[in-house]
């Protein structure tokens, strides 16, 4: 499982991730279908992670 990181992390990775995404495109892809495709999917991709990776859990305080 991964662990909660912060909005910083997951913004960190999220472009980890599009940059990972498009360098396999130019690699194994790119010959078939154009870069521009790839680099569309990867920040489709990119938004997902950020969007959805989990996040601290907020402390709620409790009133006496």
């Amino acid at each position: 499982m991964l662990p909660r990181m912060t909005m910083g992390n997951w913004l960190f990775w999220s472009i980890m991730v599009w940059i990972g995404f498009n360098f396999a495109w130019l690699r194994f892809v790119e010959q078939w279908v154009p870069q521009w495709v790839g680099a569309v999917i990867a920040t489709v991709l990119a938004g997902v992670v950020f969007k959805f990776g989990p996040r601290p859990q907020e402390e709620e305080e409790e009133e006496e």
